[in-house]
């Protein structure tokens, strides 16, 4: 369970960095083409990756056949992120849950001191919409002083195009997925340049209904340049650490996100979506759905004198299935020779034609690990590695085929 679980999340982790990499590769361009709300509805491409491996897989694997229809043998897959050993899996688990938990209580944290301080902010505070279900505006003691009306009418308008728009659920994924994967440095630029992008399209649309006040705006932002925002996850603020320059260069440039953009967008983000979904092999959490059949032969040498012995190991796809083989005795060994089995721990994974198994291998007692190879292996190929133990000269070579059984397959009791 705990391997599933975290080759889920290293997936996820994949997905996430692709996402972010797109989005800040196009962004120049869809700031300069399409405007500031194009920008930031373009990160909808992040979720929208991060949904693609719930989606349900078809019997045929897209990509797959549209290589075997262009006579293309081989087949391409999402490339993934090198998973920690198999009998350290927990241990990686528990760490990142750990660093999770502890991202998510500290922005909790933040956010219960924001809350307490109600509808009116110390003086020297951001203007902020606080919340969730009920998003209320909060305002510095000093904001009359600071503002004049129609600056406070424009602020007022901000945050009104942030409660329109449900900013601030947007805020609350960002911080799922910046405490999900707060060992990522991508999950946190992209949780920091989705907030200042989520400012720069309210600044759009505030200014796209009202193209007079260009100069009140201006005057708006100087003045806040230096408000305190508390930090809180759940709070669109009128405050922000983007770049004061680039923020007041492109109030010039007020392009609300308009039917045809977001049309463009959707198409985008749907285009995108699809090659992903197409490239993807069937997700981790649906492995375990079949067995796989695994001939084994074990030959053990130590000089000139060799010994073979031979199983049929039946696996589930994507759990794991120990066999311990105790008749490779060599010639001239001590009646006592069976004390030390040799202990084969493996992994079994469909990949479209072939298998992909991880193992782990020990022997004697104690056990000594000889190794933890990976095979790929076609189905019914033969595939082979060599290990030496690390303390003597004997040698262990290891051969297996894999195939893979019928859906309706129920394995015996006994398997080997």
């Amino acid at each position: 369970m705990s391997e599933r679980l975290l080759a889920v999340l290293l997936q996820q982790a994949l997905l996430l960095s692709v996402g972010v990499v797109l989005v800040a590769t196009l962004r120049p361009l869809l700031l300069k083409r399409l405007g500031a709300g194009s920008v930031y509805a373009a990160w909808l491409i992040v979720p929208a990756l991060l949904a693609t491996p719930a989606l349900p897989r078809p019997a045929q694997e897209p990509l797959r056949v549209v290589l075997q229809a262009s006579g293309t043998a081989e087949t391409v897959a999402v490339p993934s992120l090198p998973a920690p050993p198999p009998d350290r899996a927990v241990v990686w688990l528990a760490l990142w849950l750990a660093g999770s938990a502890l991202v998510a209580a500290t922005q909790a944290r933040r956010q219960r001191r924001l809350a307490r301080l109600g509808a009116q902010l110390p003086a020297g505070s951001s203007p902020a919409l606080v919340g969730l279900l009920r998003p209320r505006v909060a305002l510095p003691a000093d904001f009359e002083q600071r503002f004049s009306p129609t600056e406070r009418e424009l602020i007022l308008a901000h945050e009104q195009v942030h409660r329109d728009r449900l900013d601030n659920l947007w805020n609350l994924l960002a911080c799922v997925l910046t405490a999900l994967h707060w060992w990522n440095p991508l999950a946190w630029w992209a949780a920091c340049r989705l907030r200042a992008d989520q400012e720069l399209a309210c600044d759009a649309a505030v200014l796209a209904a009202r193209p007079g006040a260009l100069a009140d705006y201006t005057r708006a932002l100087l003045a806040a340049h230096d408000l305190t925002h508390h930090g809180a996850p759940l709070a669109s603020r009128w405050g922000t650490t983007h770049p004061l320059v680039e923020r007041i260069a492109m109030l010039n440039r007020p392009r609300p996100l308009n039917r045809r953009r977001a049309l463009l967008l959707a198409a985008g983000v749907t285009a995108v979506s699809t090659l992903a979904y197409a490239a993807e092999s069937p997700p981790p959490a649906a492995a375990g759905a079949g067995y796989i059949e695994m001939q084994l032969k074990v030959e053990r040498s130590q000089g000139s004198s060799k010994s073979t012995i031979e199983a049929r190991v039946v696996g589930r796809d994507g759990e794991r299935v120990t066999v311990l083989l105790k008749g490779i005795g060599l010639p001239g060994d001590e009646p006592d020779w069976t004390k030390e089995p040799l202990s084969i721990t493996l992994w079994p994974k469909k990949a479209g034609d072939s298998a992909a198994i991880r193992t782990q291998i020990s022997h004697g007692e104690p056990a000594i690990e000889l190794g933890h190879p990976g095979f790929m292996s076609a189905w019914g190929q033969k595939a082979r590695i060599e290990i030496t133990r690390p303390d003597s000269d004997e040698k262990f070579a290891l051969e297996l085929t894999p195939t893979a059984l019928p859906a309706d397959f129920q394995p015996p009791k006994n398997t080997f």
